[in-house]
């Protein structure tokens, strides 16, 4: 956490230079989420890594690391018999060159760096595993409620310290549980206000070691307070296949403890293991989780809501005005229910519902992304009104009516021309027309749109001009009038999100030919959000799920990213071109991943691109999450540091590479890992044909499920 947050700040070099070297031997320019190195040997310096036997190791095989070449000092002072100890002949060198044992166990990196892992005296034997206290402090060190961490082996059990003295040691035996191999989680943990520090600045690790010892000789009374007593885990393994014998594995420690409430999980975990049978009969499933989906209840029940004005109407008596309003109210709600500012707000309530509330009502608040259904609930209902209304012209053109007024033949012309443009906008939206012509849908919802818009104008204006009394301005009528103000809102409501349209400078980084990053600098969304990009604003825009940074790092501002796959000629061109300024409209709007905050637990399952909505959240989780990510050939795909991230947060994702292993039951291995990670639900970002499958294959199976309904 340190370095990054300097190399977010500024150019920070990790290096490696112990005293015996005049200079550093080691040095590595540290780049935010990426792993942390000492680097490569510098220039004239070498850097041998040898066994127990002397011999030098492999990439990724542990050993002491030795320093030599032109920057080494020819011994210590005085001091003939330590010098001849830790200087020795250079067995890869043909003349009188020494190398020196520095005393650091290091392993080497496939790049050809050099990853420091402890010292050799601080390498002991945990339950027949070798364990470097540096790892096993890592991980604590880690956990935001610790600001510092020590570990020392007692007896041959692993002892941590940690401070404060008031962090949430549930958190912390959490985090490490999820990082570590069972053998390497410390079975006693002391909680103290400061360490014991020596003259030279760093632990007293004899004074820790006494202290231990008389933690363990204390009673439970005495020391409940700063010392807690980890029962011995047991190991369990998660891995799934496929039935062609290829594999992949996830391996997740768990643990049980006297004094927290972590998850306990005590065998291994299949994750192809067979999937219990879907609750319900067959049509009680399909009703109650493809067809009564929370988007279809709001749009039934603002129908019910129109049906009961529409009975109020005729019961009171029909009259003209009544007939010119409520298709005004429909029209304004369904306006308003698209507008960012207003999903923002709507989102901001119900995902800031606290975790502490029942399970039940924290699952419902999370379908607030189904409020589409109210948008075409109130626009259905806009233009039933708008043809009962026409109707009634029509029959009182024929006959006599009271209290209807006169319409003018302009206001008459108008009215069925609404209709007609309604009728298309619903054709235009129906599902299946929507996704086979989705560009000429989106042409058509705007343009019409707004044609629609003017002439709702020209027909309130006309409308109050035929009806007004003659001693009355028009301009008073209007005022006057409920119509006017709802068009009103309804107009003001379509230009402000135009108001915030604007090129914005971009710098892209092209991830490989499938995939592009773009960033950008002038707002930081919050997590769960997306935005509009367009590279010609009037024809077409594109939405985009967010990664929000809010502190500069690797050499970028603050500001957001997003990432964008080839699925089509507008993305592919977008990886193709070079990038430095595009259109956006409005502001980020929040999504389906916003819900993420309703949950103690989530599991996120994503395909392709699907990760990029996601990476804000594994960035900056806001509860204990687990992934399951299936890509083809994802670090070729989205690059390395891309990965790390991933890796670095979640060192136990499952990422599985459909290249190598073909496609995965994403449903089975949902559940799989539901059961082991204890989630309260899963979110899924994936095309419409895998999240449908997903959501109801979990759903149906008593799990919570979450993914975009496509209704737009």
């Amino acid at each position: 956490r340190l370095t990054d947050l300097w190399a977010s700040h500024c150019t920070y070099y990790n290096c490696c230079g112990p005293s015996e070297t005049i200079i550093v031997n080691t040095m590595h320019k540290h780049q935010t989420y990426q792993p942390l190195s000492i680097g490569a040997p510098t220039p004239n310096n070498n850097i041998p890594i040898l066994n127990d036997d002397n011999q030098a190791t492999d990439i990724g095989e542990i050993g002491a690391m030795w320093a030599g070449g032109l920057g080494l000092t020819r011994g210590y002072v005085s001091l003939p018999e330590k010098t001849a100890e830790r200087y020795v002949h250079d067995p890869f060198m043909n003349d009188e060159s020494k190398i020196y044992n520095t005393g650091d166990l290091c392993s080497w990196n496939v790049d050809g760096s050099v990853h420091i892992l402890g010292r050799v005296n601080d390498r002991v034997k945990v339950r027949r595993f070798r364990e470097e206290f540096d790892g096993a402090v890592a991980p604590m060190d880690s956990c935001r409620a610790v600001n510092r961490a020590a570990a020392l082996l007692t007896e041959g059990e692993i002892h941590g310290f940690l401070t404060p003295k008031d962090c949430d040691l549930g958190k912390v035996v959490d985090h490490v549980k999820s990082h570590q191999p069972y053998y390497a989680i410390p079975t006693h943990f002391d909680l103290l206000d400061t360490f014991p520090m020596t003259v030279n600045g760093k632990i007293d690790k004899k004074a820790l070691r006494a202290r231990g010892s008389l933690a363990e000789k204390s009673s439970p009374t005495e020391e409940k307070n700063s010392t807690e007593v980890i029962a011995s885990p047991k190991p369990a393994v998660i891995s799934h296949s496929r039935s062609d014998s290829s594999t992949s594995s996830l391996t997740q420690v768990s643990y049980t403890s006297e004094k927290s409430e972590a998850t306990v999980v005590e065998e291994s975990i299949d994750l192809e293991a067979a999937l219990p049978e879907k609750r319900q009969r067959k049509r009680m499933r399909g009703l109650r989780h493809r067809i009564l989906i929370v988007y279809r209840l709001l749009f039934t029940l603002v129908g019910i809501f129109n049906i009961a004005a529409a009975l109020a109407v005729i019961l009171s008596g029909i009259q003209r005005e009544w007939l010119g309003t409520v298709p005004a109210i429909n029209l304004a709600l369904a306006v308003l229910i698209r507008q960012d500012f207003i999903i923002n707000a709507l989102y901001t309530i119900t995902c800031s519902i606290p975790k502490s509330w029942p399970l039940a009502i924290r699952s419902r608040c999370a379908r607030i992304y189904h409020l589409g259904g109210v948008h075409s609930g109130a626009a259905i209902s806009a233009g039933a009104w708008l043809l009962a209304s026409n109707i009634g012209n029509v029959l009182c053109m024929t006959s006599k009516c009271s209290n209807w007024g006169h319409q003018s033949l302009a206001v008459n012309i108008i009215s069925w021309m609404l209709l007609a443009l309604f009728f298309v906008m619903f054709v235009m939206a129906y599902p299946s027309v929507r996704k086979a012509h989705h560009d000429l849908f989106e042409k058509t919802h705007r343009f019409v749109g707004w044609g629609m818009l003017g002439l709702f104008w020209a027909q309130v204006v006309l409308t109050y001009n035929d009806t007004k009394d003659l001693s009355t301005s028009l301009g008073s009528t209007c005022v006057q009038s409920a119509s006017f103000w709802l068009l009103t809102i309804t107009t003001a409501s379509i230009a402000l999100s135009w108001v915030f349209l604007r090129k914005v400078p971009v710098q892209a980084e092209v991830l490989s030919d499938h995939a592009i990053r773009l960033h950008f600098d002038y707002a930081v969304p919050v997590n769960g959000s997306f935005t509009r990009l367009s590279k010609h604003p009037l024809l077409e825009w594109h939405s985009f799920a967010t990664i929000p940074t809010p502190e500069p790092a690797n050499n970028r501002p603050k500001g957001y990213s997003l990432i964008i796959s080839n699925a089509g000629d507008w993305t592919k061109a977008m990886i193709q071109e070079e990038l430095t300024h595009i259109w956006t409209r409005g502001v980020p709007t929040c999504g389906v991943m916003r819900i993420t905050t309703l949950f103690n637990r989530v599991i996120l399952i994503a395909t392709g691109s699907g990760i990029g909505p996601m990476l804000g959240h594994i960035q900056s989780p806001s509860c204990p999450i687990q992934l399951i990510w299936s890509t083809s050939r994802p670090e070729q795909t989205f690059g390395k540091d891309l990965c790390n991230v991933i890796k670095a947060q979640i060192p136990n994702a499952v990422i599985h590479d459909t290249k190598r292993f073909g496609r995965p039951d994403l449903v089975k291995m949902g559940y799989n890992l539901v059961q082991s990670f204890k989630a309260e639900a899963v979110i899924i970002i994936a095309n419409e044909k895998v999240t449908k499958k997903v959501v109801y294959g979990l759903e149906t199976r008593g799990v919570l499920a979450y993914g975009a309904i496509w209704d737009s």
